[in-house]
Parts: structure tokens; C-alpha cells; sequence
């Protein structure tokens, strides 16, 4: 009896041993679960709080905006000291001194490219006479217009055969790849070829010889290189009206309200204005 008293005896602490260790692992396994718990709550606290683009710019002084250097009178090197110039440039100089940084940083780049770019973070923004179009809209968003201009056909001083859209059925004519002036080309109805060219100065240096009949071309710039070769092109005709915005990319909402808070404001006061009849002699500042 004594012998069977003491088995039992013995069975009971080993069945309370094993409940006691089973408890343990259970707290310890409950204290592992809260603290992965709480090692990915703070992971998504910190995710929650990463900067915004427009804190990034006020935090390090000033945003990178990415442009096509060539695209006369909005950004383009000045001939003597090689310096960027133009409306967008001087526009650009009045944002920085009206968000509270330094200054704008421009980043030139291949216009073919540029919004994919300033999706993968290269810029911060794209200031370079950027046309508003559906198509980009579907990729990026843009600030409140600023530029109000048209997309034209250029021809040589001489050439009386075009005067209208209608007239380029059968011809060869040049754009720049990627910009507004090729997707407003591709839907002329008749024409024989679209030439693409990296950069406009290329285009206009095809249509001076005769390689092209014609190039589809913004105005602003259309005017600016006639100015300074007055007998070599003229403008023959409208293609369709444009606007001007700033690119930014969709997330940067924060950025986006500031920039079209200072447009607004640029555009109220007379800035704009005056930066417009600077390079285009006239006021093309869209209400």
C-alpha cells in the first residue's frame, strides 16, 4: 500500500511538472507573439511617418527639376556663358524663393524619357514646358496651367504648297520624339512619314535644307528661332491648342498643392506676366 501510496505521489508531480513547463512555454511563446507584434506595429508607425517629397525639398534645400536644355525660349543655354536661361528658368528661380529654399537644381535629360524618369525618382519635378496631355495625365499629375501657347507647323520662309494641317498629306515631316508636337502629328491623317529627332535644333536644321516639308513644333519655340533667323521659317498654320504644367509624380499630392498654390499666386500678383512678356513679348498666362 505504502508503495502504490508513494507511485501515485510521484505521478501527480510529474503530471504537475509537465503543466507547469506547458504553461511556461505557452507565456513564453504568447511574450514572443506581442513582441513580433510590436516589432511590426513600429515597422508600420516608421512607414507611416516617411518624409513626403516636399518635406524632403524644404529638409535639404532645394528640388531637382528635370528639363530639356535645348527647348528655346522656355530653358536653353545661353550662347556666351553657357548658362540656362528662359522662362522656365526665371519662373523656377521666383517658386524656390516663394517655398523657402535655396534654388532649383535643373537636371537636363532626354525628353523621350523624362516622365518615366521623374517616376523613378531621377527629379523631383519636370519644369520644361511641359504640354498637358491625357495621355500623361494617366502617368503623372501636373500643377495648375501656366503657359497658355499652340502646337504649329513650321515650313521654309519660302514655301507656298502649306498653309494648312490639310497640306502635309503626302509629306515628310519632323518633331521631336516624345513631345507633344509627335503626339499631335501621329494624328494627321495622310502624311507620308513622322521624322523623330532627339532635340528640336535638329528637326529645324532638317527643314532649313529640305529634308522635311515641315515641323510640328510649339509656338514658344517655333518664334524663338525665327527670331534669330528671321529668313529662314515661318509659321503656316495651327495644329491644336496646348497648356503648359509642372510634371509631378502622383503620390507627391503635398508638392502638388504647393506648387499650384505659388502658381496661383505668381499669376495673381503679375509675376507670370511679367516673365511672359519677357520672352514672348505678350502675355500668355492662362487665367
Amino acid at each position: 500500500m505504502k508503495r502504490t501510496g508513494f507511485l501515485w505521489l510521484a505521478i501527480l508531480i510529474l503530471g504537475l511538472s509537465l503543466v507547469i513547463a506547458g504553461c511556461g512555454q505557452a507565456e513564453e511563446k504568447e511574450t514572443n507573439s506581442n513582441d513580433t507584434n510590436q516589432e511590426v506595429e513600429a515597422q508600420a508607425n516608421n512607414e507611416s511617418k516617411e518624409k513626403t517629397t516636399l518635406e524632403i525639398i524644404k529638409e535639404r534645400g532645394y528640388m531637382v527639376a528635370g528639363l530639356d536644355d535645348t527647348f528655346a525660349p522656355m530653358g536653353f543655354r545661353d550662347k556666351e556663358t553657357n548658362e540656362l536661361i528662359g522662362f522656365d528658368i526665371d519662373m523656377g528661380k521666383e517658386i524656390a524663393k516663394r517655398m523657402g529654399i535655396e534654388k532649383i537644381e535643373w537636371q537636363p535629360t532626354a525628353w523621350e524619357g523624362v516622365v518615366q524618369s521623374l517616376k523613378n525618382k531621377n527629379f523631383d519635378v519636370i519644369i520644361s514646358g511641359m504640354t498637358i496631355t491625357p495621355s500623361r495625365q494617366e502617368q503623372i499629375n501636373f500643377s495648375v496651367p501656366y503657359v497658355n501657347q499652340s502646337i504649329v507647323i513650321l515650313v521654309q520662309a519660302g514655301n507656298e504648297d502649306i498653309a494648312s494641317v490639310e497640306d502635309l498629306k503626302g509629306k515628310v515631316i519632323g518633331t521631336q520624339s516624345g513631345s507633344s508636337g509627335y503626339e499631335a502629328a501621329k494624328d494627321i491623317e495622310g502624311v507620308k512619314e513622322i521624322v523623330q529627332y532627339p532635340q528640336f535644333p535638329q528637326a529645324l536644321m532638317d527643314l532649313k535644307i529640305g529634308r522635311t516639308a515641315a515641323v510640328i513644333i510649339d509656338i514658344t519655340t517655333a518664334k524663338h528661332f525665327m527670331s534669330e533667323q528671321p529668313d529662314a521659317y515661318k509659321i503656316a498654320g495651327t495644329v491644336q491648342k496646348e497648356l503648359y504644367g509642372i510634371g509631378i509624380r502622383k503620390e507627391d499630392t503635398d508638392l502638388k498643392a504647393e506648387l499650384d498654390r505659388i502658381l496661383n499666386e505668381m499669376k495673381e500678383d503679375g509675376t507670370l506676366k511679367k516673365i511672359s512678356i519677357k520672352w514672348f513679348e505678350q502675355d500668355v498666362i492662362p487665367e
